[in-house]
């Protein structure tokens, strides 16, 4: 689990991130991000109902991904907010694939030190 200051709680800070932030997606995600003002990088996962139709499977799959997040951290450039979308058939993805494929395209954001 991600700790309270390295995530994006409020609808502001996502829909300010959406509006103002640049984009970057792949096959299996979609990834939004904007520098903010606190110095810290902060994360926020989305995982729509058309990709996982139920909620132990979103569950499991924000629950993944934050892992992944959490492991990568410190990795991440300092000073950014970031959202992160699933799409496609991602559930379909083992674990080692679907840290795979988020490493890579945070490495094209260039989020990754």
């Amino acid at each position: 689990m991600l700790k309270k200051p390295q995530r994006i709680t409020s609808n502001k800070d996502f829909q300010n991130t959406y509006r103002r932030g640049r984009h970057y997606s792949s096959a299996f995600f979609g990834l939004n991000y904007l520098s903010n003002i606190y110095g810290k990088t902060r994360i926020g996962i989305v995982v729509n109902k058309k990709i996982a139709r139920k909620a132990h499977d979103r569950n499991l799959l924000k629950r993944q991904l934050r892992e992944i997040v959490r492991a990568e951290y410190n990795n991440l450039k300092p000073g950014a907010d970031i959202i992160i979308t699933t799409r496609g058939n991602i559930l379909k993805l083992d674990y080692k694939k679907l840290t795979d494929e988020l490493k890579s395209i945070l490495t094209k954001s260039n989020l990754i030190k």
